[in-house]
């Protein structure tokens, strides 16, 4: 018998993974009797590690999408619908293709369609390419999420309008804009785009991408999630927006993004208006760190809705060369139009913990109806801003002291012997299994194949919640 650490465990550091480690012999063997009792003593053994709390999910492991190509690994980003509908859309990155695109280049994307949670799919459908190259310049228009929305009986997809533009030399400036459009056919296609705005400025003309009355206004880099709020309101947080004209920011030499004054983070609030058909948006107040903290401000938010009605935001910063990795937080007691001053995430007991420079949600479960937040925290203060990116966790929140309970933190995966010193779980993507009410993640392992970052398997994690 071959017990295998790696799949479908409860995993959790410490004794627990420890335990199935040493079951990962032949069972024949002396080898075998020796590690049994070292699991009996370790069992009783009255350490910390052994009086650790249970995991709080199951976690299964799979290859969902496997490389085919070296060097090109396969993404795929996974949206909820009404009742059974789910969308994928499976794409590939590259090094070449990121060098290519100045930055993050999602090709050849393809669309797939499942009607019944998952059980059968549509055949994949080529999609329109999410990238378009002009001289000096390349647009990546890029959905980030999606949902269904019963006031307006549609699909709503939250996607980000995103210009690298090099015609003034390097380095490049960029431009970001949210962008919320919806569908009327099940996701077939998806129209009426509203451009997000908290300032005057023009909408999004595909006719006439770099017109700088829309460059220049309005930029938002928006989070990769839709919270649909208890009073029917949609909630969109964004980064990379504009604060006020006298408050002191200033660039750094080397980088023109963030441009200087737009290192702020800000919600929008939509409601559907049935007679206008369409979406009714208000944007809330500006919300930042000072680059001192946050070199390239406040990045990557995702929110939720706290039992007593506030908004809790989370997001990653890009610490300073001599500053600290964590995540940071604050709270809005008027549906996200404004929010305090940011502070540290950490752990309910008032203890912090590291996190680097990388992705993060908030998840809550209607399975267990509790608070999750999901993301990397770091064994030891990173010198480097975006590493370690593992082990990736799951931890509840404690919705009176706004931190993780850190008895509660449960390891989903880590690095594994012969895998990249610069192993990624992060850039992930996660939906609620509408049947099961487990959460399932989808994430690409960069750097799994150590020197080889792309050559890298798309998994998917299934996490069940205990009833």
């Amino acid at each position: 018998m071959i017990c295998d650490p790696n799949s479908s465990v409860r995993q959790r550091p410490g004794f627990l993974q420890r335990i199935c480690s040493h079951f990962a012999t032949d069972c024949r063997t002396p080898k075998f009797v020796l590690a049994l009792i070292s699991c009996c003593l370790a069992i009783f053994t009255f350490d910390d590690e052994a009086r650790a709390a249970e995991p709080i999910v199951s976690v299964k492991r799979e290859v969902y999408l496997p490389n085919l190509v070296e060097g090109k690994a396969p993404w795929v980003y996974a949206f909820p619908g009404k009742g059974g509908y789910l969308e994928e859309i499976h794409t590939k990155w590259s090094h070449e293709d990121q060098v290519k695109g100045y930055g993050d280049s999602p090709q050849n994307p393809h669309q797939r369609i499942s009607l019944d949670n998952g059980r059968t799919w549509s055949p994949l459908k080529a999609q329109p390419s999410w990238m378009t190259y002009k001289e000096k310049v390349t647009i990546l228009d890029w959905k980030f999420c999606g949902m269904y929305d019963p006031a307006s009986d549609r699909l709503v997809a939250l996607s980000i309008h995103h210009v690298r533009d090099m015609r003034q030399g390097p380095p490049r400036m960029i431009y970001n804009h949210a962008l919320v459009r919806t569908s009327t056919d099940g996701g077939q296609t998806f129209g009426n785009t509203q451009t997000l705005k908290y300032e005057e400025g023009d909408d999004l003309d595909p006719k006439n991408e770099l017109n700088p009355k829309y460059l220049e206004n309005n930029t938002g880099y928006p989070g990769q999630s839709i919270l649909r709020l208890r009073n029917g309101n949609l909630l969109i947080p964004v980064i990379n927006a504009k604060i006020p004209d006298d408050v002191p920011d200033e660039t750094s030499p080397r980088a023109r993004w963030p441009s200087k004054g737009t290192i702020g983070s800000v919600c929008y609030s939509g409601r559907w208006d049935k007679a206008q058909q369409e979406y009714v948006w208000q944007a809330g107040k500006p919300v930042w760190l000072p680059r001192s903290i946050a070199f390239n401000g406040l990045l990557e938010p995702d929110v939720a809705e706290l039992s007593d009605g506030r908004i809790l935001i989370v997001w990653r910063i890009t610490k300073t060369k001599d500053g600290v990795a964590h995540k940071w937080f604050s709270v809005s007691n008027d549906g996200g139009m404004t929010f305090g001053q940011p502070q540290i995430f950490g752990y309910s007991d008032g203890t912090k913990f590291f996190s680097t420079s990388t992705f993060h949600r908030l998840f809550r479960s209607r399975k267990t109806g509790l608070l999750y937040w999901i993301g990397n925290i770091a064994a030891e203060a990173p010198t480097n801003a975006g590493h370690p990116r593992y082990p990736l966790v799951i931890g509840e929140v404690d919705e009176a002291t706004l931190g993780l309970r850190k008895e509660t933190v449960t390891t989903i995966d880590t690095r594994h012997p012969g895998e990249g010193q610069n192993l990624q779980l992060s850039n992930f993507w996660t939906i609620e299994n509408t049947a099961t009410l487990d959460l399932e993640i989808y994430l690409t392992r960069l750097n799994e194949v150590p020197d080889e970052t792309f050559t890298a398997n798309a998994y998917k994690y299934t996490l069940g919640f205990a009833d």
